[in-house]
């Protein structure tokens, strides 16, 4: 570890908005409390309630319940925020063994990167529809991208505030999170934004078990939020790569009406009712193959493979309603 670095980075916050979900909250404090850290830490909570209940051995900031969105509270979060490194995880999550030393340590050792983004999985009593949701790369890229990146370092664009670690001094140059973002992105409009200015790094093995959503009709919820964020993200402007074209290149919907059209068509030469297994089938393979092979060096079991496609599908049409919803309603 570079000396001049450890000297100039002395004092890590770590950064936690919450809401609705105290039980949790008040257990991920109890885990950071009991860090071993050679610097100084501080703990920031912003929760979003109705009844004000301050934690102690905290900073504890609460704002009354509104719509104003995630980046909103993480802002008011940076507001308070003393450290040179500042930490973000989710309040859902369950933090592993040498976690804070893991993540902030590329930070530590190379000037040039600006970010960092842990590892992600889920709790080991998850329910297979939550092992499927980490498998499919959701959140943070989930059990996938830990186990695609063989345990080594990775640059990335990709960085989620459910466990990650920034230098002050590019937020602060940055001017924070976008709260245009109501339905969420601004953590991913951010890091395109830090990495215009240096690099941002994968570190697989500072690792935090997230709460999955564990069934469909939240699965469901959480991508419609992801696609009217989608839309949302678009409409900043802020980010190239972030448009309508690519938008319409990953509609499942799009597809679905391409190939609609393709077994009209079709159908003139075969019965309808041998098109739309021959097209059902190809798909569902072509997931669980797809897939396979994170499958396989995980701990999951041969039903998490199967349910995936399923899985799979909920996301992407999900994702479709809200990009519409966000189009028609607004």
């Amino acid at each position: 570890m570079k000396a001049s670095l450890q000297e100039e980075l002395k004092k890590v916050s770590i950064l936690i908005c919450s809401k609705n979900r105290r039980h949790m909250l008040e257990a991920l404090i109890r885990q950071l409390r009991q860090l071993q850290s050679d610097f100084l830490l501080e703990i920031v909570v912003v929760e979003e309630t109705s009844a004000q209940d301050p934690i102690a051995g905290v900073k504890y900031i609460s704002h009354p319940l509104s719509d104003r969105g995630i980046g909103y509270a993480r802002n008011l979060a940076l507001k308070h925020a003393c450290g040179d490194i500042l930490v973000f995880v989710d309040d859902d999550c369950i933090v592993s063994k040498g976690w804070l030393e893991k993540l902030i340590k590329p930070l530590l050792v190379d000037d040039d990167v600006l970010g960092v983004q842990g590892g992600v999985t889920v709790p080991t009593q998850s329910n297979s529809i939550g092992w499927a949701e980490t498998l499919l790369g959701f959140p943070g890229g989930g059990l996938k991208r830990i186990l695609e990146t063989g345990g080594k370092w990775q640059e990335t664009q990709d960085v989620s505030t459910l466990n990650c670690a920034y230098r002050r001094s590019i937020i602060a140059k940055i001017g924070g999170f976008d709260e245009r973002l109501a339905a969420g992105g601004e953590d991913n409009l951010l890091a395109k934004m830090v990495c215009r200015h240096g690099r941002c790094v994968f570190v697989p093995e500072a690792i935090v078990a997230h709460e999955p959503r564990g069934c469909l009709r939240k699965i469901w919820s959480w991508f419609v939020n992801r696609g009217r964020s989608d839309v949302e993200l678009v409409c900043t402007r802020k980010h190239h790569h972030t448009n309508v074209v690519n938008l319409m290149r990953a509609s499942l919907s799009v597809k679905i009406i391409c190939s609609g059209i393709a077994l009209f068509f079709a159908s003139y030469l075969l019965p309808l009712f041998l098109l739309l297994p021959g097209a059902l089938i190809p798909y569902f393979l072509f997931q669980i193959m797809r897939y396979f092979k994170v499958w396989r060096q995980s701990p999951c079991s041969l039903f998490v493979l199967l349910i995936i496609p399923i899985v799979k599908v909920t996301m992407d049409i999900a994702a479709d309603c809200g990009r519409l919803q966000r189009l028609t309603f607004g």
